[in-house]
């Protein structure tokens, strides 16, 4: 193979042909002169012939490696990509991996005409898709309570899905994770890269100067940070992977400075407020099934079938489960088959965007960590299905569904959730007052969730699982129509698997004798759950 290194020394030695004659032919000593002249030439072209040879070695690896994930990927794509470590090592191999191997390949050889920028028309990960699969790994591995070793090995919650992540793959995510400012996950992520490195057979070849760059630069940032024991390890590893590195900082001895190591949350600047408090602890606990409600709860809840509010419903019944009596909490099952839950979800699809959070009143809606998912909004004019849908709402809980927003249609990917909230607005400025607030919420479950995923009820003490086909209905407010803040929920995240809900929210307005209120205010049970604790 021929290489543009290669091309350089001939034209070394063009330009050497070019200089005065020297009557070489007439002593010993000027043909001595030429042949210590051809063997320079000889050193040098075969030392970067070696060097091309080696990036070709390395070039071959790493796609052997690439062509291991698309075979898997080939035997189930759905099931390889709702793998929460294939998606950030795909996002990371074409935002990180590719543009170096094409710089590699431009720099080594101008016969294998291979340039990224001449294939137009490619979709490629930007750096916030790339940091929102690192953060998503991260709350996976927070909520359920995950073992970093076998996130990176590709295990979660004990089962096998995918290939192990590279020594590499776990120091970006750390480093990722470091310039984000979630330096407790960056130390772990970072120890389980060197752990990974320490176990490689054979020892690894020596990474691009840029990854050793970066190495060095996050050993010498979390040193002064105070994090001696993670920056003398990383440190070390530098020196392993290329000895003849000269470091231009000194840090110490590594025993006199692990008394001074402090605990894991005194430099974090992560996260504070809402996450930090007993209350999230508490919604994390509910998502990983830790706690649910006490025997007494669940003794009086029942599976039945139940007739709702229309005549048709005497002959075919629907399929009800209580899930909470006060406030009422239910789920009716197969109230929309698989056939039509695909007919949703394409018309749903083209018109998909990242999902927003409320701001204040009249404020231009945000995106937010707060709830990451994309999210479609269709008139129910679409499609008759969508009529129907809200029809059958109607004659499940007898409700009147003329004050209803549109049918948004939410896919939650790896990782994908919906942090506590309420379905109510607590602001009269964000609804019609002809409408009224939102009285009840019904999600359509449009697929079935592999782990994680469920919708929580932090104060409830419950979760419910997706369920292809089911309806899960609730009242936000109560027959008093103030508030019911035991109705806090999520959307747990999205372990394994793709979550696809539709959601109709229905509004108080001509609710008067479908849910007519008491004659006193029954609000006084739900007062005190608008606190955060």
């Amino acid at each position: 193979m021929r290489v543009n290194t290669g091309l350089l020394a001939l034209g070394v030695l063009a330009s050497l042909c070019c200089c005065q004659a020297s009557d070489y032919f007439s002593s010993i000593t000027g043909l001595e002169q030429l042949l210590h002249t051809e063997q320079i030439l000889l050193s040098d072209l075969s030392s970067q012939l070696d060097a091309a040879k080696a990036v070709l070695v390395q070039l071959e690896r790493e796609l052997s490696a690439i062509k291991l994930e698309h075979a898997l990927a080939a035997k189930g794509l759905e099931n390889y990509l709702t793998n929460p470590v294939n998606v950030y090592r795909l996002m990371k191999r074409l935002h990180t991996d590719w543009p170096h191997a094409d710089s590699r390949v431009q720099q080594m050889s101008a016969q294998l005409r291979f340039n990224i920028s001449q294939h137009y028309g490619l979709n490629f990960p930007s750096q916030e898709d790339v940091d929102g699969a690192a953060l998503a790994l991260v709350r996976l591995q927070s909520t359920y309570k995950l073992d970093v070793a076998q996130v990176a090995a590709g295990i979660l919650n004990g089962i096998k899905y995918g290939t192990d992540m590279s020594w590499q793959d776990c120091f970006v995510l750390g480093q990722q994770l470091f310039e984000m400012e979630d330096y407790n996950n960056t130390k772990v992520w970072l120890r389980e890269s060197m752990e990974r490195l320490r176990r490689h057979q054979p020892r690894p070849s020596t990474p691009e100067p840029a990854l050793l760059n970066s190495m060095e630069t996050v050993a010498q940032s979390l040193f002064r940070m105070g994090d001696f024991d993670t920056a003398y390890e990383l440190s070390q590893r530098v020196l392993e992977l290329d000895p003849s590195r000269i470091r231009n900082w000194h840090l110490g001895d590594k025993a006199a400075n692990l008394a001074h190591d402090g605990d894991d949350g005194a430099h974090s600047r992560q996260a504070a407020g809402y996450r930090l408090t007993q209350e999230f602890a508490h919604y994390e606990k509910v998502c990983r099934g830790e706690v649910g409600p006490s025997a007494a709860q669940q003794r009086r809840l029942r599976c039945r079938y139940t007739r709702g509010w229309h005549a048709y419903r005497q002959l075919a019944p629907l399929k009800l489960e209580e899930h909470s009596l006060d406030p009422l909490v239910v789920s009716y099952h197969d109230m929309l088959s698989p056939q039509k839950i695909d007919e949703l979800r394409a018309m749903a699809v083209p018109h998909m965007h990242r999902s927003t959070v409320n701001p204040l009143p009249g404020g231009q809606r945000m995106k937010s960590a707060f709830r990451v998912s994309k999210n479609a909004w269709l008139p129910y004019s679409t499609h008759p299905m969508m009529g129907r849908m809200l029809r059958d709402v109607g004659d499940a809980t007898g409700l009147d569904m003329t004050y209803c927003e549109q049918l948004q249609v939410a896919n939650y990917g790896v990782g994908g959730h919906y942090e506590p909230h309420w379905d109510f607005f607590r602001d009269s400025r964000h609804y019609p007052a002809a409408e009224g607030n939102r009285i009840a919420t019904a999600i359509f479950y449009l697929s079935d969730v592999e782990q994680g995923g469920a919708t929580a009820f932090p104060f409830l003490n419950f979760a419910v699982r997706p369920q292809l086909g089911n309806i899960l209905f609730w009242y936000n407010l109560h027959r008093s129509s103030d508030k019911d803040y035991r109705t806090k929920h999520a959307g747990c995240p999205v372990l394994k698997g793709s979550k696809w809900i539709a959601n109709i929210w229905i509004h108080e307005a001509t609710q008067t004798f479908a849910r007519p209120c008491d004659v006193f205010r029954d609000n006084e049970v739900s007062m005190g759950y608008d606190i955060i604790k």
